[in-house]
């Protein structure tokens, strides 16, 4: 495993908020050189709703790519999730990364009416999606029939600003890992930050045989970990759990040398969640001495 062509990222991920205090808490982030604003899938639960909340997001910022951390496939027709995309990447000037998930949380979709199929029907469901979403961004027509999805002679126009639009997977399962390696442009890790470093290399090996079996150079796929962060002397406050499970957690310096030893293992981005009511001291305290200090 080596580090991956790609720049390194940094994205806030928040969680819980108010609009009001999101929209504050997101233009600090792009003001403080953060790269990517990721939002919650998880409809049934009381937050905004994700897709709704990107578009919201992306009409008031002026940078930041906008993502999810995951989208889950079983909430959404694919064909409509393909158009909704190309539609806020336009209005947005090709802001929109797709992170795309076969669904966990199975009481969710109970919940909401929606059948929850089995692993190996729900891995075939996001296949089937990726597959008509990429060809409904294509310059032609497009007809697909999957397992239960499906499209005839369509297009999603306007098309995406790039002509496509990047898809990362959430995989943390062997099939899914190959998969992801062959045909996604990205990988996230599914359950957040890694148990261990052996753990990680363990996963990206995986994904990257994938790419390698597939004719692809594993160094172009984007890899992204979810994590807690605190920048600072000491220890995060006792009480605050999001800050005790692993992350980018210390003194900038500290912080600098987990980034490092994180990109040798082949991880190009960190998506970070800023809890407490001192989020934008912290984000503007990471942007200039963590962030501005590696694009230098």
């Amino acid at each position: 495993m080596t580090r991956t062509l790609n720049p390194i990222r940094f994205g806030i991920n928040p969680r819980g908020l108010p609009f009001d205090r999101l929209v504050s808490v997101v233009k600090a982030a792009e003001d403080a050189g953060f790269d990517t604003v990721t939002f919650a899938d998880r409809p049934p639960e009381d937050n905004l709703e994700g897709w709704t909340l990107a578009s919201a997001i992306g009409a008031l910022t002026r940078r930041v790519i906008l993502t999810h951390s995951t989208l889950n496939v079983p909430f959404r027709n694919p064909a409509l999730t393909a158009k909704m995309a190309a539609s806020l990447d336009v209005i947005t000037g090709g802001r929109v990364e797709l992170t795309l998930g076969a669904g966990g949380q199975e009481p969710h979709y109970r919940a909401y009416g929606i059948p929850f199929g089995t692993p190996g029907e729900r891995f075939t469901d996001l296949k089937d999606a990726v597959t008509i979403m990429r060809g409904m961004w294509g310059a032609e027509p497009f007809s697909y029939q999957g397992r239960q999805y499906g499209v005839e002679e369509t297009m999603a126009e306007p098309r995406p600003v790039r002509g496509a639009i990047p898809i990362i997977i959430g995989a943390g399962k062997p099939r899914m890992l190959r998969y992801t390696g062959a045909v996604a442009d990205g990988w996230i890790k599914n359950g957040g930050w890694p148990d261990s470093m052996e753990q990680l290399r363990d996963l990206v090996g995986q994904m990257e045989a994938g790419a390698v079996e597939a004719g692809r150079d594993p160094r172009t796929i984007r890899r992204v970990l979810n994590c807690a962060v605190y920048i600072g002397p000491g220890q995060p406050p006792a009480d605050d759990t999001a800050r005790t499970q692993g992350g980018l957690i210390g003194t900038a310096e500290r912080i600098l040398e987990i980034v490092d030893e994180y990109a040798e293992a082949g991880v190009d981005s960190f998506h970070m969640r800023f809890p407490g009511p001192d989020a934008e001291e912290q984000m503007r305290r990471f942007g200039e001495e963590v962030i501005a200090p590696l694009r230098r």
